[in-house]
């Protein structure tokens, strides 16, 4: 299945494109990867071009290997409703800026936080199906445990950064303010199981891709 092939090799492409723009902007910036959120990068001169670049990519490559799974018939329906969700959020933190930190809330940061919800919310759910689909399929079990921890690890992640955002709402939490001071890192700590995940499925496309046995019983 070349189709398939190539739609791993795009989207593993582009995930590079996200990941090296990102990286480079961590690198360059000077904003705090502990503190400073992904979304700060917008507010630098180099941020206010690269970043929408890189969110983009992860869009498109997210788009794309919704694609090529759709295309062996290992993915179901709401697998591909997530992936969209996901890549729907991507593509709207690209066009609607976050608010800077300390301003009063507008309806393009408020945006801006709902399609990181989106984006981050719809990841792990959708690796949790796909693990469940991987597990009764002939050649794709041995990937169901791995995608399963990796959706695990990035829904307890982006359930502790939700947690940090509760001090500003006014939630009593001892260390409130410390929270607050690593959103930065809990936000990229959920995006690393996320992306991995993502690698993992693309990585496993490129390669021949087996026909789903349906497994039979013996009729004694």
């Amino acid at each position: 299945m070349r189709s398939v092939r190539g739609a791993a090799v795009v989207s593993l492409s582009l995930l590079a494109v996200a990941v090296a723009v990102i990286g480079y902007l961590h690198l360059t910036t000077g904003i705090s990867p502990v503190s400073g959120m992904i979304s700060d990068y917008v507010f630098t001169h180099v941020g206010a071009v690269l970043l929408p670049v890189a969110v983009l990519a992860l869009a498109g490559g997210l788009m794309v290997l919704r694609r090529g799974l759709a295309a062996t018939g290992v993915s179901c329906r709401g697998t591909g409703w997530l992936l969209l969700t996901a890549a729907l959020g991507a593509a709207l933190i690209a066009f609607f800026r976050a608010d800077p930190a300390g301003a009063a809330p507008t309806a393009t940061g408020l945006v801006h936080k709902a399609a990181g919800g989106l984006l981050f919310g719809s990841m792990p759910v959708a690796g949790w199906l796909l693990a469940r689909r991987f597990a009764d399929r002939y050649g794709w079990r041995p990937l169901a445990t791995r995608v399963r921890r990796l959706a695990v690890v990035a829904g307890g992640l982006f359930a502790l950064f939700l947690v940090t955002y509760l001090p500003l709402f006014g939630v009593p939490l001892p260390g409130g303010t410390a929270l607050v001071d690593v959103q930065g890192l809990a936000e990229r700590l959920v995006l690393l199981p996320e992306l991995a995940l993502v690698v993992l499925v693309a990585v496993r496309l490129t390669r021949p891709v087996p026909v789903w046995r349906t497994p039979t019983r013996e009729v004694v």
